[in-house]
């Protein structure tokens, strides 16, 4: 996926609170990596809650390949646009392994779907539902972590915050909420979806309608 930051948006300003930061997680399949093609990039990670800003240098090699940023799984981390940037900001960000055969991944269709409900919630275009945000977040192996510096509660951590993402996902479902959203994406890419489900054996599901 590529996102671009525009450095003088009032939105990026906010660094941190940027509607499209999401709180310190950890992915349990996945990596999460990304490159910095332009600009500056800040990220919070491991349970040190430490602050990093990256720009290009750190994560390329000018003139050769590109020398990406992995952040592996079970690693606590998070995205934040640079408020202090001079410039509009350009990344490029995947998770790996995406192998077809794997449940509860994040894939393009997961950030797609994700990304473009929080910015419709942040322009007020949708109502934040955070059943559906759990949801999302509960079919993507990934966990909040809460209270990362107190050491002495361990996994506790993030295992809390799991059940309760378990929990309201499972409100979510008898609310008869989806984990993808029809609104966010093309025909051909629900059809994708079906196709999936159906190799599964998970029958077809139906998307939240707009």
């Amino acid at each position: 996926m590529r996102a671009t930051y525009k450095h003088d948006h009032p939105l990026c300003k906010r660094g941190k609170s940027h509607a499209q930061s999401p709180p310190l997680h950890i992915h349990f399949q996945q990596s999460e990596t990304f490159s910095v093609v332009g600009g500056s990039i800040g990220t919070t990670t491991t349970y040190s809650a430490i602050d990093t800003i990256h720009t290009p240098p750190d994560t390329t090699t000018t003139g050769a390949a590109t020398k990406p940023h992995e952040i592996a799984p079970w690693v606590p981390h998070s995205f934040w646009p640079d408020p202090n940037a001079s410039q509009d900001t350009t990344i490029l960000v995947w998770a790996h392994p995406n192998p077809d055969d794997m449940d509860e991944k994040m894939d393009r269709l997961f950030f797609q779907n994700l990304l473009m409900y929080v910015s419709d919630v942040a322009e007020g275009k949708e109502k934040l539902s955070v059943l559906q945000v759990m949801l999302t977040q509960h079919v993507s192996a990934t966990a909040l972590v809460w209270f990362p510096r107190a050491w002495f509660l361990g996994p506790l951590r993030w295992w809390i915050p799991y059940q309760f993402q378990a929990l309201c996902a499972l409100m979510a479902r008898c609310a008869g909420m989806k984990p993808l959203i029809e609104k966010y994406m093309s025909e051909n890419e629900w059809e994708e979806v079906q196709e999936r489900m159906n190799n599964r054996g998970g029958g077809k599901v139906k998307a939240k309608k707009a």
